[in-house]
């Protein structure tokens, strides 16, 4: 057992380096974090609860540009080290193809671990960014949290710049940096942060308040786990195809899941169309949020537990298929 760990482990750990140096990763984490941290300042119709827009478009980015990161990541490591023959190398020494490929899917996984972190912080930014009611001495009504916008859109240019600057000075690697601040700097901004009120009135420290709402925290979690499914299910089809064609499959797939669980109540095919495409709906729990409540913890490992056993059978198949593979 300590062997297979030895051999999967640097797999894995290059494979997220790797992801994570990638361009189309970086740009993808930076445009999603500006999106979530923007659509609150932008809204014009909140329908009576800005901060649960804010959540679920937040949530919806968060999935949306995940499931890109995890299909990209797998396809130019792994369909890429297939295409010019580095995988051949890799695995004429002795590291079996199935060891191989779980080793590649860890490792988007960490890529997507990474993403989800610096979008959860960007989620809860937003979410004390969307309007809420605010009475003061002299005004009252709903107010958008300025400061905080401006801080959550400041995070990702610091880290650009900071990044930027290491990579002149000492020419270490620009994107791993970047991932880096951005995933330091959102945690480090709470603590100034909450020193102001949401109109921006001083607070001082024995008043201090994050503002945040951290019960988004299990969704996202799950998110994260629907998210490793697809990981599973890119790394398992670019065995076979193009990073392309498998990013157009995997969002079919997410299509389909969305749609499994009104298919479950009819007929055949739509019990087969459930058993075999993962239950998106499942891993979705913004509503539990709404009116004050919970996600709980019973729910969230129910999810674990499915989204352990549905990568488990999804990379049995790409390793029978892996294993078929002329390199």
């Amino acid at each position: 057992m300590r062997r297979i760990f030895g051999t999967i482990r640097p797999v894995a750990v290059s494979t997220a380096i790797e992801g994570l140096q990638q361009p189309v990763v970086m740009l993808l984490s930076l445009a999603c974090f500006v999106l979530v941290a923007l659509q609150p300042v932008v809204q014009l119709h909140t329908f009576g609860d800005s901060a649960r827009l804010a959540r679920d478009c937040g949530m919806g980015f968060l999935l949306v540009f995940g499931i890109l990161v995890a299909a990209f990541t797998a396809g130019s490591t792994l369909a890429a080290e297939i295409r010019d023959g580095t995988a051949a190398t890799a695995l004429a020494k002795p590291v079996s193809r199935s060891a191989f490929l779980v080793g590649k899917f860890l490792g988007a996984c960490a890529v997507a671990a990474v993403f989800a972190w610096c979008q959860t912080w960007a989620v809860l930014f937003a979410q004390r960014t969307a309007e809420a009611w605010v009475e003061t001495a002299k005004t009252a009504g709903d107010r958008r949290d300025g400061l905080c916008a401006l801080v959550s859109l400041a995070v990702p240019v610091l880290a650009l710049g900071l990044a930027a600057l290491v990579n002149a000075r000492t020419r270490r690697r620009f994107a791993l940096w970047f991932f880096g601040l951005l995933a330091a700097l959102p945690p480090l901004a709470v603590a100034p942060l909450g020193l102001f009120a949401r109109d921006g009135s001083w607070l001082g420290p024995s008043a201090w308040s994050a503002g945040l709402d951290l019960r988004v925290v299990p969704l996202a979690f799950q998110l994260l786990l629907l998210v490793a499914v697809f990981c599973a299910i890119a790394t398992a089809l670019t065995t076979r195809l193009a990073t392309g064609p498998a990013v157009a499959l995997s969002f079919l797939v997410l299509l389909l899941g969305f749609l499994a669980d009104g298919a479950a109540a009819g007929g055949p095919a739509g019990k087969l169309l459930y058993a075999l495409v993962p239950d998106a709906q499942h891993f979705w729990t913004a509503d539990d949020l709404a009116r004050g409540g919970s996600i709980p913890a019973a729910r969230t490992l129910r999810c674990a537990l499915y989204a352990a056993t549905y990568c488990a059978a999804v990379l049995a198949l790409g390793c029978v298929s892996f294993r078929k593979k002329d390199l």
